[in-house]
């Protein structure tokens, strides 16, 4: 199994992020061919991106608002609350004015 951990150490921030930068710009090179739309998004593709994705996802297959916010560390729920998409949208505003959900 891989392991993040260096000398001892966990791996540094800086370093991880661009180790995925350079992991996307390698898997992008390797689709252009096949699929130059998905390469060009890869090669556009940051850790931040994959934070955004991951709760986008999330969201979209039933995670709690809350629960989401909790584990990006946001401390509000307005800031979380950009990874909804449309009904999603919609269904956290009324269940906030129906359940009186405040933010912490």
């Amino acid at each position: 199994m891989a392991s993040l951990v260096e000398d001892g150490a966990g791996i540094e921030t800086t370093r991880l992020g661009r180790v995925l930068l350079r992991f996307f710009a390698l898997v992008g090179e390797s689709v252009e061919d096949e699929r130059p739309t998905m390469a060009a998004k890869l090669r556009r593709a940051s850790p931040h991106w994959m934070r955004h994705t991951h709760a986008s996802h999330a969201l979209a297959r039933g995670a709690e608002l809350i629960m989401v916010r909790d584990n990006l560390r946001h401390a509000s729920i307005s800031t979380t609350s950009t990874y909804l998409h449309g009904d999603e949208v919609k269904r956290a505003r009324q269940y906030d004015q129906a359940f009186g959900v405040a933010e912490r």
